[in-house]
């Protein structure tokens, strides 16, 4: 093993050995780095001052969080020149020192994330430099959803959808049940059936005032297939020369793989872009378009309604004839 990973690493998880869950080994490490760690112990405290209001949106609701912990990764600069000019925060060089992860499955490292959303939150990165791509990561993917169960999900910011380090292969996850399109769509009546590839039923979620595709299935590479099939017509269908932009959620239970797919036409809307005094701090990731909007500044969240809310999302998200177009180019 690398020196390098050796310094940094407090445990492992291989999927094989007998031994803590991973999602035990993730709360031991998170308690171990509080204590030794005195910027995660603070980014953890600030969440108890985290204002939060509720907004229904004509068949949904979201959530704010005023959360100015967040405004390093709400106002990342992600253009190519931006990232050249700065260190790579998730290279193990250039982590914190008192900075220690999980070697997951040898090629990842799970980190607590200092600026966190919620009071479990971990950013999962390869221990190598590569670009954040999808590509050769769906089995990865998989696997996480179901080795984090029963108490986290895992997540996944394309490099051009919310990914505030595009220049590094990462993943997310955080505790179930905080995201309120989880519980949306838990309420059958909200999904309707499009199609099954590779076996794997296909639904859309209904009313939820965003593009949602929603895939189950209890066969591992049978839904990975079909996932690949899913990025790959997106790719097709919105001429992308590199990874289509979206939002992926992955969450495991009784032997079921749920994954939900956001996918996109615009990382951030265009009220990010209006002068100072006009401008709205919204840049959303997964988390955003899964209902809870991060707002670091404190007259954003005031002024923030319904109304807004709503016109972000389709601004963001793809139009239903996009939708019909990506599912039509679906190969059986």
């Amino acid at each position: 093993m690398d020196a390098l990973v050796q310094e940094r690493i407090s445990a492992s998880f291989d999927g094989n050995t007998p031994g803590p869950s991973l999602s035990a080994l993730c709360r031991n490490l998170l308690e171990e780095q509080k204590a030794s760690w005195p910027d995660l112990s603070l980014g953890y405290e600030a969440l108890g001052s985290v204002r939060v209001r509720e907004l229904h949106c004509n068949g949904f609701s979201v959530r704010l969080h005023h959360n100015p912990g967040r405004i390093k990764s709400t106002a990342a600069p992600v253009d190519q020149k931006s990232i050249d000019k700065r260190p790579c925060f998730l290279c193990l060089e250039n982590l914190p020192e008192p900075q220690r992860g999980i070697l997951y499955r040898e090629d990842f490292i799970v980190l607590c994330n200092p600026f966190p959303i919620c009071p479990d939150h971990y950013t999962i990165a390869h221990i190598n430099h590569v670009p954040q791509s999808f590509e050769g990561t769906v089995s990865t993917f998989l696997k996480m959803a179901k080795d984090f169960s029963p108490d986290f999900n895992v997540f996944y910011n394309g490099p051009e959808s919310g990914a505030s380090a595009p220049d590094h292969l990462h993943f997310q996850a955080t505790a179930r049940g905080i995201l309120p399109i989880e519980k949306e769509i838990e309420d059958r009546t909200r999904l309707a059936f499009v199609k099954d590839v590779h076996a794997i039923p296909l639904f859309r979620a209904k009313n939820v005032g965003r593009e949602v595709i929603i895939m189950e299935g209890t066969d591992c590479t049978a839904i990975g297939n079909a996932l690949t099939s899913i990025v790959t017509a997106m790719k097709s269908v919105l001429s992308s020369p590199a990874e289509p932009q979206m939002n992926l959620l992955g969450s495991y239970e009784g032997n079921i793989w749920r994954i939900v797919i956001f996918p996109r036409q615009k990382h951030r809307p265009s009220v990010y872009f209006l002068p100072s005094n006009e401008r709205i701090l919204i840049s959303p990731g997964l988390v955003e378009m899964g209902g809870i909007i991060i707002t670091p500044i404190g007259k954003d969240f005031d002024i923030v309604n319904e109304e807004l809310i709503r016109k972000i999302y389709t601004e963001v998200s793809v139009d239903e004839e996009t939708i019909q177009k990506i599912l039509e180019a679906l190969s059986l």
